[in-house]
């Protein structure tokens, strides 16, 4: 008896990778092929979009992912919002004038944002163990330069 609860607790330990979730994230109207992307994974509303708050985070050369996707294996089972900033002058921040961003943006579900940051709420999605996940993010200015134009 005891060898079959040691093999099947070597095989849950070893094969627990199996279970979990896989996202692949594609960045939509890169303009500028210089700088980094910093991606920002959550699972807390509270903490959304707060640099402490996420569970992930890490940043990819653009060049590196220009035509190509980003792929974040071993997630839990859970809901999740990503947030991402183009930080074309790499200076590792997301630059703001008066808390107006100068620089490329983007949320999960195309979030959009209206004086701040969407909420969780509009951002998140719910990720299922094995399951692959891809989304797409667009990279959008705090304006949209279409429209501003209209207003001259």
């Amino acid at each position: 008896m005891k060898i079959n609860f040691y093999t099947l607790f070597f095989y849950l330990f070893f094969f627990s990778k199996t279970f979990s979730g896989e996202l692949v994230i594609k960045i939509l109207n890169i303009e500028e092929k210089i700088g980094s992307l910093h991606f920002a994974i959550y699972d807390n509303p509270k903490n959304f979009p707060e640099e402490e708050g996420k569970k992930i985070g890490f940043k990819q050369t653009v060049s590196d992912i220009i035509n190509d996707e980003v792929i974040i294996n071993d997630l839990e089972e859970s809901e999740y919002a990503v947030a991402i900033y183009h930080d074309e002058n790499d200076n590792n921040r997301f630059d703001t004038i008066l808390a107006i961003p100068q620089e490329k943006f983007g949320f999960s579900n195309d979030a959009k944002v209206f004086f701040g940051p969407p909420s969780f709420d509009e951002a998140s999605f719910y990720l299922k163990k094995n399951e692959r996940l891809k989304i797409e993010i667009s990279l959008r200015w705090h304006y949209e330069k279409k429209d501003i134009s209209h207003r001259w």
